[in-house]
């Protein structure tokens, strides 16, 4: 028991006489490095922009609204050729590859589809008609009027030539000449360019007076 006692003080007056060691905040400058800034990129906003497309499919009946006109497609026949009512202009389309100007827009019969009749249907390219300074759509018969002169369009024939009379306004006097598709002419005092003829349907002609 002696013993014990003993060596429980020996243990205590060992642990009051050991040597103390403080723990000291060692801050070292050279070895504190700024973190860098994390930049983080966004991703570009895309905007998909859908393009009109100037190819519509049609079936017998139906009607769409296209740049701002009612179309509807009438009948489907197999020349080809189709009849259509633009807004409330009823005409007819002959052949593929082949426009018709109709209340302000350019449509032709891309591709008749009949691989089985229950199916037909027909796509058309249909665009609007933009004309370019003095252009002009002459119609058989009509006058347009260009300053002190009116311009009629006399004919417009399958071989691309078209018959233009020009007169002083409001009177039958004048000239009368032929023109062939993208030649030009002064006719009595203005300058007529054949642009484009058409005859499939009705006669009137893409025109530039001057």
């Amino acid at each position: 028991m002696k013993k014990l006692m003993s060596l429980l003080i020996l243990v205590f007056l060992v642990g009051c006489t050991a040597p103390q060691v403080e723990l000291e905040e060692v801050i070292d400058e050279s070895i504190i490095e700024e973190l860098p800034e994390v930049v983080v990129e966004e991703e570009p906003i895309i905007i998909e922009i859908e393009e009109t497309s100037p190819y519509y499919d049609f079936y017998e009946g139906d009607t769409q609204e296209i740049l701002g006109h009612s179309i509807t497609l009438n009948k489907i026949h197999l020349n080809p050729e189709i009849t259509l009512t633009v807004e409330s202009t009823e005409t007819s389309i002959k052949e593929t590859k082949n426009e018709e100007i109709i209340e302000g827009l350019k449509i032709l019969i891309q591709e008749i589809h009949d691989e089985y009749q229950q199916d037909k249907y027909v796509t058309l390219k249909i665009e609007e008609l933009v004309l370019g300074e003095n252009e002009y759509i002459a119609v058989k018969g009509e006058r347009i009027n260009i300053g002190d002169k009116d311009l009629i369009l006399e004919e417009s024939r399958t071989n691309g030539y078209i018959y233009v009379s020009v007169y002083n306004k409001g009177t039958l006097i004048g000239e009368t000449e032929s023109l062939k598709r993208g030649e030009s002419s002064s006719i009595y005092g203005l300058t007529v360019t054949n642009l484009k003829n058409y005859y499939k349907t009705k006669q009137y002609a893409w025109v530039i007076v001057e």
